[in-house]
């Protein structure tokens, strides 16, 4: 039996929607798919059968029959979920307070015993012909709202300013263009390039940063206009691609 307090069952219930008898938006298949596949347990096993057996009951059974770390791990898993439910557009951001979701983090965190070390990258998965790219979690939780709300021009100057910040914290210098020299490779990739192949790889990063770097100035130079969503995506998916290439040495 998972330790839960009673409040803390009502964080839970409260983010995971469980007040009608459902789990987010769970269909029965797919509840049982995403326990098998995410947490590797079998929720329709006849243990977790609690009370009406409805899917939000099918919950608080596994909570009352599963150890801490398996519990906890599901709340993990199920915060990935409704993060990305969001991210697709199923979900609406407004429907799931960062402050709820931080709550149900810590209480996963206290039964797990340990601090969760969250996914820092980009990450891109290729799936039946097509290509999904998570992005990397310091840009994307920043220009998150702002996508959801529709500023995607925005959304895609902001994106910029956090590369940008990121050479600063390196370098001290926030300029591409000033950062990226033979003086600082040691500081923004950990040493110097040991082959001419890798000189090119360093020189490969400092053009896309100078690339973010005068994107960034024709945005923030004239005043905010209409941009397709589709090319704000790519240009914030650049964002993140530059971001990481700087912050390899520190993974």
């Amino acid at each position: 039996m998972a330790n839960l307090s009673t409040t803390e069952k009502q964080i839970l219930e409260k983010l995971f929607q469980m007040e009608s008898g459902y789990v987010l938006n769970f269909s029965d298949r797919a509840m049982g798919e995403f326990f098998r596949d995410d947490v590797g347990i079998d929720i329709y096993n006849e243990k977790y059968n609690y009370a009406t057996g409805s899917k939000a009951n099918r919950m608080r059974g596994f909570w009352l029959k599963a150890d801490n770390k398996l519990v906890g791990l599901s709340i993990i898993k199920l915060i990935d979920y409704i993060k990305t439910q969001i991210l697709i557009e199923n979900f609406k951001d407004k429907d799931f307070p960062s402050s709820r979701i931080r709550a149900a983090r810590e209480i996963a965190e206290n039964l797990i015993g340990e601090k969760i070390i969250r996914e820092s990258k980009s990450q891109a998965t290729f799936i039946d012909g097509n290509i999904k790219i998570k992005l990397q979690k310091d840009i994307f939780d920043h220009v998150q709202k702002l996508l959801n709300d529709g500023h995607y021009f925005n959304a895609v100057e902001e994106s910029y300013k956090i590369v940008r910040k990121k050479l600063k914290d390196i370098t001290g210098k926030e300029r591409a263009t000033d950062a990226f020299n033979s003086k600082n490779y040691e500081k923004i990739f950990g040493h110097l390039p040991r082959d001419e192949a890798e000189k090119d790889f360093f020189e490969g990063v400092r053009f896309l940063h100078m690339a973010i770097q005068f994107l960034r100035n024709e945005k923030s130079h004239t005043p905010a206009s209409k941009i397709d969503k589709n090319l704000a995506i790519h240009y914030i998916a650049l964002s993140s691609l530059a971001y990481d290439l700087i912050n390899r040495k520190n993974d």
